[in-house]
């Protein structure tokens, strides 16, 4: 579809009104499905084995309050607490966000509507004590210094009514000079899988904190942290989104020309400094992030995502015509695509030094779409020709996928992690790591509908003092497996393809709003930098890579493919995969109105 179409499709009101009373429509009725399950965990508030009663003994009694038996007594109330109250607390964060979202599609101006979303957010950690995720170790600080409704707000829930007060005060300074850019939604089902994947995964992961392994009894309330930041950097990002997609666009086309003038310049050496400077920037990280994982892996992440979308927005535009049209093939093809190749050496050197295989596999497999995107889009501009580029990108892909898989079961016993994990699948019984037998056999057990919330039996059938069911990390590689023994196979494998059509969806509409390239677009009286195209790229990037995060999870579990560590999107516990999938689902779940006379 041209722009012109897509500006017909998009611009009248009375037809962006009709997705917008089924996206509603769609996240009140998910609500109000999933909400009443949140009941069936608040039954016994002290959970298994009363670990969240106030057992106080002797010593415990004569430790002050901010000692570490004050700060279990702390958690353990919070835990109560939070039973009870998760249910409307998880219904009203969603509803509040759904309205944050639709008001970030309105004409209303982002400074003011950052100033919003921050106010609510802030509220919501008073009202529902939100214990504050980013604290140090040993420090639990809620939204509400105690239980008690007239109770003082913490410092941080200060802060962002301050930071909110500021930007009011701010915008009436600025009125003229910022003028809102139009969004409409880019899926109907964009908000709504949000809702489900968020109300399962805290589902779950209350019921792992009552009944699993006794080290794991505060996921939930972490979770509960980690779940209202989610919030505010997606609703807080939806606003800002036209001006950070502009900003990016901007910043990166100027990158770009520079280095394209400094290789200019350095001639020969070129290619030398690239390379030291990699060197450099990569021991760099190993001794700052070396042991880190879970932060160097979203961090590789990320680079991999910015700097795919960068090569695919850069290279559509037409300077990328004499690359591809040269009169030698091959160099044509190498001239073309070497960025993207520059960009994955980055990352995989960056894996390689920090020790961090699984997001490593993850990369691996995208690379193949990314490659084959690149090949085809080569011979696009090369021949015009559309449907033969397409096959050929696929039978590359396809191609990839399996030459990764045969490399990694032949090739991975380099590394010593990734060699006993090929042993476990290998050979799981026999293996000194026995948990993907019992993941195996814990899938097997589960009754078709799942044993239920509140019943399933992660600790196993014996009574026993110690847990001895499933892996005490099932909450983050094992989470398909968590899905099957709470609500059967079939449910887990319908969730499972659910959000990969939702991540599909997310981005199906994205090209009938922008051609993908640099262009300059007209903002009222003035002409800027296009804030979509880019914007757009980060979105297709992030869902390719994420469908091939949540395909290696679930063949992990199914012990086709070795373990990688790395979580299920949305749903397993971890406070930066799902903060930056909710920043990156920000980018992507609203799109801008084209205006007439864009150029």
């Amino acid at each position: 579809m041209t722009l012109a179409s897509a500006r017909t499709a998009v611009a009248p009101s009375t037809r962006i009104a009709w997705p917008s009373i089924v996206e509603t429509s769609m996240v009140i009725a998910l609500v109000f499905a999933i909400a009443p399950w949140f009941a069936r965990l608040a039954l016994e508030p002290t959970a298994r084995d009363a670990r969240f009663a106030d057992r106080a003994i002797a010593v415990q009694a004569a430790q002050p309050e901010s000692g570490p038996a004050g700060l279990q007594r702390a958690k353990n109330a919070a835990m109560r607490e939070l039973l009870a109250t998760a249910g409307w607390q998880w219904s009203a964060w969603m509803l509040t966000g759904l309205a944050l979202v639709k008001l970030s599609r309105t004409r209303l101006r982002p400074i003011v509507g950052i100033a919003i979303a921050l106010t609510a957010w802030a509220l919501a950690a008073w009202a529902g004590r939100v214990p504050w995720p980013l604290a140090p170790d040993r420090v639990f600080e809620t939204g509400r210094v105690s239980a008690t409704w007239d109770a003082m707000p913490a410092p941080f829930v200060i802060a962002l009514l301050a930071a909110a007060a500021a930007l009011l005060a701010f915008s009436l300074v600025t009125r003229r000079h910022l003028v809102p850019v139009p969004q409409t939604l880019a899926s109907r089902a964009g908000y709504a899988g949000f809702v489900v994947a968020t109300g399962i995964g805290w589902l779950l992961l209350l019921d792992l904190s009552s009944n699993g392994h006794l080290g794991n009894r505060y996921l939930a309330l972490y979770h509960h942290g980690h779940l209202w930041l989610a919030m505010v950097v997606l609703t807080v990002l939806a606003f800002m989104r036209p001006a950070l997609g502009r900003a990016l666009a901007w910043m990166l086309s100027v990158i770009d020309e520079i280095g394209a003038r400094t290789f200019r310049a350095l001639g020969p050496l070129a290619p030398a400094a690239v390379v030291l400077l990699v060197l450099v920037a990569l021991g760099i990280t190993a001794a700052l992030l070396t042991g880190i994982r879970q932060f160097t892996s979203e961090l590789g992440r990320i680079w991999l995502i910015v700097g795919v979308a960068w090569f695919f927005f850069v290279r559509g535009a037409p300077v990328a015509e004499r690359l591809a049209r040269s009169n030698h093939l091959v160099l044509s093809l190498v001239r073309y695509a070497w960025p993207l190749g520059f960009v994955g050496l980055v990352l995989v050197g960056m894996m390689l030094v920090t020790r961090d295989m699984g997001p490593l596999l993850i990369a691996s497999y995208a690379a193949g779409a990314f490659l084959a995107a690149s090949v085809a889009m080569w011979w696009h501009v090369r021949t015009g020709a559309t449907r033969a580029p397409a096959a050929l990108a696929a039978c590359l892909f396809a191609a990839w996928i399996v030459a990764i898989s045969v490399s990694v079961l032949t090739l991975g016993a380099v590394d010593p992690v990734t060699a006993e994990r090929l042993e476990n699948l290998d050979a799981p019984l026999a293996s000194a790591n026995d948990q993907l037998a019992i993941v195996s056999w814990f899938q097997q057990a589960a009754p078709p509908s799942g044993f239920g919330l509140g019943s399933v039996p992660w600790c196993g059938f014996a009574n026993a003092p110690s847990c001895a069911g499933v892996p005490a990390q099932i909450q983050s590689d094992y989470t398909f497996t968590a899905l099957v023994g709470a609500f059967g196979a079939a449910a887990a494998w319908a969730f499972t393809l659910g959000c990969a059509l939702w991540l599909h969806r997310l981005i199906r509409y994205h090209g009938r709003v922008t051609r993908g390239e640099p262009r300059l677009t007209r903002q009222g009286d003035r002409v800027v930098a296009d804030a979509q195209a880019f914007v757009s790229w980060i979105g297709v990037v992030w869902v390719v890579l994420t469908l091939c995060q949540l395909a290696v999870t679930v063949a992990g579990n199914l012990a086709v493919l070795p373990l990688t560590g790395v979580t299920y999107p949305f749903v397993s516990f971890g406070m930066t995969s799902l903060v930056v999938n909710s920043a990156l689902l920000a980018l992507c779940i609203n799109v801008n109105v084209p205006e007439s006379g864009d150029g």
